[in-house]
């Protein structure tokens, strides 16, 4: 807390806001001024604030709050930082529909984003104030209580909800300042910088201009037109990611890679969490919070050349067409609005489109959003992967079968090749899995971020044949492909990592280098000084890639961890300091910090970190296994095992996890138990190695059978190990 200072004032003299730009964009405006981006964040006034401040208490978590009014002034009284009651000034709205939320200023030029919000929708289901998180107690302590980091408007809120927000360091203070060119998400958050536009157009000169007079033109993208005999429209004209470039930068799960993002290409400016299994399902359906652009990349229409306008305008942010008629631009509606297709009465539930293939989620306790991957619904997919699917999700008290049976029935046969499944046989560790992911890396209407996820994946799987898997796809024009390929470097040993990297060290993307320099991160210390000279200028592009973003304590522990692969101890530690004095909740920082100090001797504040750790996230894999080893090191041997089984059995945990929990269990002569524990990990990690390996050394007393059947699994993980050549001629002769 305390080092952020939210500034009112404008920054950028190129900026001319959007007053005048409604001097001749007056249609434009007024779209803009009905929009969501107008209502963004607002200064706090009886006009824009919605919710109820007439003197209006709730309780929510054990804690009252009050909503009141000091004449014009809107305020809350509530608990603030360290459990103390206090009134707070409200100083801006944060968005309108279906929700709005208050930035508070609890002092020092702070501003928080409170976590009581009001519900906008029409009563009964709306006109009342609620509690963001419902689901789990909410004290001053926790992570997500208002006061913390993770509420913080400069750190995690500001970039998208005003326009041209910079954010300065000062050395002196420590604290960051925080201005924008314009409090809302106005004309010039989308088109950049107008006064070059506006210089060009006083005097008459707009037409000879490039662009406008503005950095990036928008181009005429795609058109789209109906050809005989085929219902879906096709594309032709010059394909453009301008949508991609100008929405996705707020409309997406991403780090900045620059300071200044404006005017450039989306993949060079920010880097794009990949799809995986804790933010998305595993056929790629949104789970978490993820901001639309993750889930459209996945999906056909984007392979295609559909862009964001095509579906909505985009001042208003309004739909171009009402209903069905947005989708029966491309798909003729003779043949998909129609029950023929739908299988449901026309105008009725299930009759539109965007209830089977774009089935939405319910963020901030009310915010329904809609699925952009556009899936078609797999019941098969969801009896096998556990994913969703519209068919039960409407039908309720219907299962997956009866769903897959009625498809059956109407003669719907679905593709048994869905990349999904390769995906999670990939997350599973099956050498087998790699010569399916050749066949799927080979079609092109894959979307470049399935394949770079796929290509990640890899990373899972010990096999002699992965290089043979990434080599062709590192070198891929696709910058999100090569990304993905250098991700799956990192199941790579190291000597054949750096084999396959060090050609490629100078590569022309900041995406694909910034992941190289986390690859080449894990193996530094194993190179000679001839390679660690040659990585210099990446790990500086690296360095300089995270400075976009200083003010994330996850930023700062990538530094500090970059400090530590450097051999810069002192350095790290100042690091992480500053990650913690961040955010005192940071568990990436509480945990790096920890390993670090083990690596010291300094076992005692180990501990103390790794005990913050785990008020922070109790249930968290990482965590426990790094707990329990710290108490093995100080030979507490019979207390690590609660930390350690918690670590196997957690959402994250690894093979590895569960090899040190069997190995514990173990050494204290709980062999059955060990036993039992290396076999629930098989089952949820069937090829590895290490699992294996041992379950075979443990089970060395008559169960043949399975003996047999794991050094089988073996021989054909590893074919040229001599450790399972030397466990074969061991046990070869068992019958």
């Amino acid at each position: 807390m305390g080092i952020w200072a939210g500034s009112e004032t404008t920054c950028a003299a190129d900026y001319v806001g959007s007053t005048v730009c409604k001097s001749c964009h007056v249609a434009e405006t007024a779209a803009w001024e009905r929009s969501d981006h107008f209502r963004a964040m607002q200064p706090a006034t009886a006009a824009t604030v919605a919710g109820d401040f007439s003197d209006i208490r709730v309780t929510f978590h054990g804690m009252d709050t009050r909503f009141f009014r000091d004449g014009d002034d809107h305020f809350v009284e509530t608990v603030g930082p360290a459990g103390n009651r206090g009134k707070y000034p409200v100083r801006y709205t944060f968005g309108y529909r279906p929700l709005q939320q208050y930035l508070l200023d609890p002092g020092d030029g702070v501003l928080q984003a409170f976590d009581v919000a009001w519900d906008t929708r029409p009563a009964p289901a709306g006109q009342h104030w609620y509690h963001l998180q419902t689901d789990e107690p909410i004290a001053p302590e926790h992570p997500f209580f208002w006061t913390g980091h993770a509420m913080n408007w400069s750190s995690h809120c500001a970039d998208c909800h005003s326009t041209n927000v910079v954010k300065t360091l000062d050395r002196t203070t420590g604290k960051y300042r925080t201005d924008y060119a314009e409090v809302n998400v106005a004309c010039e958050a989308c088109h950049g910088p107008a006064a070059e536009h506006v210089r060009l157009a006083k005097a008459g000169t707009l037409a000879e201009s490039v662009h406008w007079g503005f950095g990036v033109g928008l181009g005429e993208g795609i058109q789209w037109r109906f050809a005989p005999d085929n219902p879906i429209a096709e594309p032709f004209g010059n394909p453009t990611d301008r949508d991609t470039d100008m929405c996705g930068g707020c409309h997406s799960l991403r780090t900045p890679l620059v300071t200044d993002t404006v005017g450039k290409p989306y993949h060079e400016a920010y880097r794009l969490e990949l799809p995986d299994d804790v933010r998305y399902f595993p056929d790629g359906q949104i789970r978490e919070e993820v901001f639309v652009l993750g889930s459209f990349l996945q999906s056909r229409m984007h392979v295609r050349g559909v862009t964001c306008g095509n579906c909505h305008e985009p001042h208003s942010g309004d739909l171009r067409l009402p209903g069905n008629d947005v989708c029966a631009q491309c798909h003729h509606a003779d043949t998909y609005d129609v029950p023929g297709h739908h299988r449901h009465p026309a105008g009725g539930p299930g009759s539109a489109c965007v209830d089977c293939h774009m089935p939405a989620r319910t963020y901030m306790g009310v915010d329904d959003r809609r699925d952009h991957s556009f899936p078609i619904p797999r019941p098969d997919l969801s009896a096998e992967l556990g994913v969703p699917n519209a068919c039960v999700d409407c039908h309720r008290g219907k299962d997956n079968q009866w769903a897959v049976e009625s498809m059956r029935g109407w003669g719907v046969v679905p593709d048994a090749a869905h990349w999904s499944l390769v995906h999670r046989r990939l997350r599973r560790g099956d050498p087998e899995a790699l010569a399916a992911v050749k066949s799927l890396l080979e079609d092109d209407d894959l979307a470049p971020l399935v394949k770079a996820s796929l290509l990640a994946q890899t990373a899972n799987v010990g096999s002699t044949t992965l290089t043979d898997v990434l080599r062709p796809w590192i070198a891929h024009p696709d910058p999100l492909v090569r990304r993905g390929a250098v991700a799956g470097t990192m199941g790579l040993p190291g000597e054949v990592r750096w084999w396959m990297l060090a050609n490629r060290l100078r590569d022309s993307h900041p995406g694909v280098r910034f992941e190289m320099a986390i690859a080449v991160s894990g193996i530094y210390s194993g190179l000679s000084p001839a390679e660690r000279r040659a990585t210099a200028p990446l790990l500086a592009d690296y360095r300089e890639a995270l400075a976009a973003s200083t003010d994330l304590a996850a930023t700062q522990a990538a530094l500090a961890r970059l400090e530590v692969t450097l051999g810069r101890t002192a350095p790290a530690e100042r690091v992480f300091e500053r990650a913690l004095e961040i955010d005192p909740a940071s568990l990436v920082a509480l945990v790096d910090f920890a390993d670090l100090r083990r690596a010291e001797g300094r076992e005692q504040e180990a501990g103390m970190l790794l005990r913050r750790a785990l008020t922070v996230a109790p249930d968290n894999g990482t965590a426990n296994v790094a707990y329990g080893l710290h108490l093995v090191r100080l030979d507490r041997h019979d207390e690590a095992l609660t930390p350690l089984s918690k670590a196997a059995q957690a959402p994250d945990a690894q093979p590895r996890f569960v090899h040190i929990y069997a190995v514990a269990l173990d050494s204290l002569g709980e062999r059955e138990r060990a036993v039992t524990t290396l076999r629930e990990g098989i089952a949820r990690w069937p090829w590895s190695l290490d699992l294996l390996t041992t379950l075979v050394l443990y089970i060395d007393d008559g169960r043949s059978p399975e003996l047999r059947r794991h050094l089988d699994t073996l021989e054909a993980l590893a074919p040229g190990s001599p450790q399972v050549r030397a466990l074969r001629e061991r046990y070869g002769a068992i019958p």
